[in-house]
This record gives structure tokens, sequence and C-alpha cells, in this order.
């Protein structure tokens, strides 16, 4: 079930294509388009169940910089992604959940991280106002090489951002 809600509009129209082709090709007697309508129909099935099966254990680990930072400051997040599963994985885009106070989200593109990949990748962070920010949650959109499926996942791993208000110097006090 999750495999065909999953698929792109790439893999409804591969789907779509494939059954027209085929019933067509049946009522016309031509079993050569038969085969083709159904190799339309069967790759996006198959992409989506390979990729729903597929057991993908990517740990992510964020660190930022200074813990607290004052209004107009700035710091650098971490991110340290490790692909601890057993299976290399396809095409992934990461992007980084943040307040609109914070700047844009950061997103990036991983293509094929092997076994035991890991990799740190920064982003600045700048707050012009005082608060507390949650930086995450990481989503992350596995997808296949085809471009029929596409899972969305997110990590439940977040971190907090305190800034807290620009120092204004005292006058002196005789």
């Amino acid at each position: 079930r999750e495999a065909f809600g999953s698929l792109t509009l790439r893999g409804r129209a591969f789907l779509g294509a494939g059954v027209t082709a085929t019933v067509g090709a049946i009522v016309a007697g031509q079993p050569t388009i038969v085969r083709a309508g159904l190799l339309a129909v069967v790759l996006p099935i198959i992409s989506g169940v390979v990729l729903v099966r597929s057991q993908y254990r990517i740990a992510l680990g964020r660190r930022l910089a200074h813990a607290r930072i004052p209004a107009g400051g700035q710091t650098e997040v971490t991110l340290t992604l490790t692909n601890e599963g057993r299976t290399p994985s396809g095409l992934l885009r990461l992007e980084e959940q943040l307040p609109y106070a914070l700047g844009p989200r950061p997103r990036f593109v991983l293509e094929g991280i092997a076994r035991g990949w890991r990799r740190q990748v920064t982003y600045p962070v700048r707050a012009d106002q005082r608060g507390r920010y949650e930086l995450g949650p990481m989503r992350v959109e596995v997808g296949d090489p085809f471009g029929l499926v596409r899972l969305d996942r997110e990590f439940s791993s977040t971190a907090t951002l305190p800034v807290t208000p620009t120092p204004m110097p005292l006058p002196v006090v005789p």
C-alpha cells in the first residue's frame, strides 16, 4: 500500500501508459506491445516494493558551534550523516526544518551513499530576534534510480538554539 502511495507523477504515468498499452495491444492482437506494456506496469510496482522493503539506516548527529548566541549573532550547525545499514542507498534529498526567523531551510542532495559512509555538512544560522528556536527535524526523501517512486522520512532529533538579548554597555555609576 505504501509503495502505491509513494509513486511520483512519472511512476503513475508509467503505470497508466502500461495499462493502456497492454489493453490496447490485447484488443489489437499485438503480443510484442503487450510485453512492453506489461514492463511499463511492472517497473513502477517493483521499484516501489524494493524501495519500501529496503532498510535504510541513516544516523544523524547535530552539533552547534555555540550553545547560545546573542541577537544578531551567527553560529554554524554541523550535521554528521552516517549510513549504518547493510545496503547502499540511492539518491537522498535532505532538508533541515528551521523557523522562518533563522533563514532559509538548508537543502542537500546525496547520491548513492555506500555502507559505512560518513559525511559532515555545515550551514550557518543567523538570528536577529531573541528567543528559543528548534532546529530540525531533518526530512529525508529517498527515490529510486528511475524517478518512479519517492519516500519521505523524518528524523526525530532536534536541537534548541537559545538567542539572548544583545548585551548593552552600562554607563559608569559614580
